[in-house]
């Protein structure tokens, strides 16, 4: 006793270190490792109590090698890669401790029971290996060979076992648990810290003591080795197991420090980004500036930004630290990308904070065209810019190299910080672009307006006198130019009633209209001219489309404008189809008309009063002006848009009226 006391009040005190380490380090390993040490410490004061053969003798014996056993396979499970899975955990914990303690016990208290002695050998040999494929990989060829040696000596050991030689199946197991303990500890780690190499080498040494000691036993009988030397890998692994604990506060310190300082520099940064974009009057030429300062003081080494054009289509605005191939992908699935999109991201992936999303690998795979497992490592946050009115303005699409579990929550809230002010910058730039175009179409509607006036009279005076001139003119020739100057006198007459009703800003108290219906008279009033030209017309009109806060006139005049644009755009084209959609959306109703034409050359100056590219003496170039200034009194929105490889698209956006909305909910 007096000669084993040494060791037993070293482990007891062990065992206290690890049980207070585990009120600061509350993971599983930590937890495996006290019931190990404590079962090495069972191990010690049993044999305290062994004397003289006899019962208790056997049953002291039992426990005596049932907790070394027990403590080796411990360790093991402890030093899996898999050791915070519960079921994995409990899994590996059953097939290996339960037929190593039935084994133990068997031997030690001398059950005549060969058959389920070697069975236990066999379930022990065979989880072994499986849980060695299971860890390292069956491809790996350490792996391969690892779990050879445990096939080989586990069908040694039970072929012993078969002829009642019980010593290797025990020799074996301590061995391959102790080493097997070193060798996962190491890969789990792999630096050259003073923990780690005590622990490692100490686990190994621990594991080649047992044959070691078989040895010296067998042909050193006489050699005086004491056996407190066989105990000193024990110390090294305890002392290297706390270094290691220590190490990784250390080090956990350490990143915290890190960590700190890259999200103050963040911080920093955003701070001045944000600066800038609030003073500036072009956010757009801050893109590349803002791209490069997301990489150069965040984690992500790759951002992209996308700004919504007037279409509504995400493009690639800005990128840095990727390839051109991938920004040319990234260029064309920002296209597809629409709020309805985002919000399936949102399901699909997983939410990082306010509005970042984690994007899903597989579905990231499924849209860049390719097998999940030949996407790159490291994972994808897309953060959106919402205006205020909720609606996507823009995009900024991050990638990083490390793994999911290393994103840093702080870091993203400062980017969905800037992520609010870069749209609401892009936002007040949308919004002043209208108001300037408002403001400019205001002045020239005032100076259309007295130019009309004064052009009206003599316009009444030529169409007067050229009907005079037609009654009393008798030759043909003659009649036929008056004619035709009286027709041009009447289309300049159009004209002039066009630019007074665009400089006209009349409102009235209550406007409420069924769009539904307007829609379905104006095709009906071009039907003849459809079935001439043999152009297909489509309607996906909903059945129950709220009223619209528009007066039925210029309503009638807004559908009759963007209809007569569609035919006038499929005339000469080779296929003649225009669609239409309607329905209705966030408490306004969205129509949209689509066409097979040539598209518009030039989106920018398409809303531009008297520009047109049509025909001398086919368009005066006010349609889209006079429903741009009717969707702007009544509080509506259009969009143009071209539609690869042809077509074109405009979408009119007219809010629901007010004695709708009372009425019935407007359906999302």
């Amino acid at each position: 006793m007096l000669d084993k006391l040494p060791t037993i009040l070293i482990l007891a005190v062990l065992v206290g270190i690890f049980l207070a380490l585990q009120r600061h380090s509350t993971t599983t390993r930590v937890r495996l490792w006290t019931y190990a040490w404590a079962l090495i410490f069972v191990h010690f004061v049993i044999q305290i109590f062994e004397g003289p053969s006899g019962r208790f003798e056997s049953i002291f014996q039992a426990i005596d090698l049932g907790a070394l056993e027990l403590s080796g396979l411990v360790f093991v499970v402890s030093m899996s890669r898999s050791v915070e899975d519960r079921f994995y955990r409990r899994a590996m914990l059953i097939f290996l401790c339960v037929p190593a303690i039935f084994h133990a016990t068997a031997v030690s208290l001398d059950w005549q029971m060969r058959w389920p002695l070697v069975i236990a050998l066999v379930i022990l040999t065979l989880a072994g290996g499986a849980v060695v494929l299971l860890e390292e990989g069956y491809r790996s060829p350490v792996a391969l060979v690892h779990a050879t040696v445990i096939l080989i000596t586990g069908a040694w050991a039970i072929r012993d076992q078969w002829r009642g030689n019980s010593a290797l199946a025990f020799l074996a197991i301590l061995t391959l648990a102790f080493a097997t303990s070193g060798v996962w500890f190491w890969r789990g780690t792999k630096r050259w810290s003073p923990g780690v190499v005590a622990v490692a080498g100490g686990f190994l040494a621990w594991g080649a003591v047992f044959p070691m000691a078989e040895l010296v036993g067998r042909f050193f009988p006489d050699s005086g080795v004491t056996p407190e030397l066989w105990n000193v890998p024990k110390y090294f692994v305890a002392i290297g197991m706390v270094l290691n604990l220590l190490e990784d506060k250390s080090r956990l310190v350490e990143e915290a420090h890190v960590r700190e300082h890259a999200e103050n520099r963040l911080l920093q940064k955003t701070s001045q980004i944000s600066s800038r974009l609030l003073a500036s009057r072009d956010p757009f030429a801050l893109c590349g500036e803002i791209a490069e300062g997301i990489t150069s003081a965040s984690s992500f080494n790759r951002a992209a930004l996308f700004v919504a054009g007037e279409d509504g289509r995400l493009a690639l605005a800005s990128a840095r630290g990727v390839s051109e191939a991938e920004k040319s992908r990234l260029d064309v699935v920002a296209g597809k990308v629409t709020w309805a999109a985002y919000q399936e991201a949102l399901k699909r992936g997983k939410r990082l904070g306010n509005s970042a999303v984690l994007l899903d690998t597989p579905e990231l795979a499924k849209r860049r065209g390719v097998r999940t497992e030949d996407m790159p490592a490291g994972f994808v946050v897309l953060i959106p810019l919402i205006s205020a009115r909720c609606t996507l303005v823009g995009g900024i699409w991050l990638a990083s190299d490390r793994r999911v579990r290393e994103v840093d929550p702080g870091e993203i809230a400062k980017l969905e910080m800037l992520a609010g002010d870069l749209a609401v910058t892009l936002e007040n730039t949308r919004l002043q672009g209208q108001l300037v175009r408002t403001e400019k179409l205001a002045a020239l509607g005032q100076l259309v307006a007295g130019v009309a006036h004064e052009l009206n009279n003599p316009l009444t005076g030529i169409l007067g006198y050229s009907e005079l001139l037609a009654e009393e003119v008798k030759k043909e020739s003659t009649l036929k130019r008056v004619e035709k100057l009286g027709n041009e006198a009447r289309r300049m007459k159009r004209i002039v009633d066009g630019l007074l009703h665009f400089a006209r800003q009349n409102t009235s108290a209550a406007r409420s209209s069924d769009l539904g219906d307007v829609i379905r008279d104006v095709v009906q009033l071009r039907e003849y001219h459809l079935r001439k030209l043999g152009i297909q017309v489509e309607m996906e009109i909903d059945h129950d489309l709220p009223a619209v806060a528009i007066g039925d006139d210029q309503l009638r005049q807004l559908m009759m404008n963007l209809f007569g644009n569609a035919i006038d755009a499929v005339e000469d084209s080779r296929e003649r189809k225009i669609r239409v959609f309607a329905a209705a959306r966030d408490g306004r109703v969205c129509v949209r008309f689509e066409d097979t034409g040539p598209g518009f050359s030039e989106l920018n100056r398409a809303l531009d009063p008297f520009y047109t590219t049509k025909p001398v003496g086919k368009g005066t170039g006010l349609g889209l002006s006079i429903c741009y200034g009717i969707l702007q009194e009544c509080g509506g929105e259009i969009i143009l848009a071209n539609k690869p490889p042809y077509g074109a698209s405009v979408t009119i956006e007219i809010p629901v009226s007010v004695s709708a909305t009372a009425v019935s909910p407007i359906r999302a």
